[in-house]
C-alpha cells in the first residue's frame, strides 16, 4: 500500500511500519487479534511511528517543503508526440 500511496504523492516517516508475526503456522485471526489488542510493544510501536508522521509534517510544513502540486510522472502522464509519415490514415 505505500508503494500506491507514494505513487498519490504521499511521503512516509522512517520505518513507516508496525508489523506483528507470530509465524506461519498460527494463522488463527482471533488469536492474532487478541494478540494485538493487548500487546503494550505493539502500542509503543504504533505510538512511535504517529509521533514520527507528526514530527516530519511539522519539519515539511515549517521548511515550506509539503508539495503544493505534484508533476506527474511517467509515460501515461503526457500525451506521446507523433510524428505523422505522409500517406498515413491515421
Amino acid at each position: 500500500m505505500l508503494g500506491f500511496f507514494a505513487e498519490l504523492g504521499f511521503v512516509f516517516p522512517q520505518f513507516p511500519y508496525v508489523a506483528h508475526s507470530r509465524g506461519w503456522s498460527s494463522e488463527d485471526m482471533e488469536r492474532n487479534v487478541d494478540i494485538v489488542r493487548h500487546s503494550d510493544e505493539l502500542a509503543e510501536g504504533a505510538a512511535k511511528l504517529a509521533k514520527r508522521c507528526i514530527d516530519m509534517a511539522k519539519h515539511l510544513i515549517a521548511r515550506g517543503e509539503a508539495p503544493v502540486s505534484i508533476e506527474r510522472g511517467g509515460r501515461k502522464a503526457h500525451t506521446l508526440e507523433i510524428e505523422r509519415v505522409p500517406g498515413d490514415l491515421g
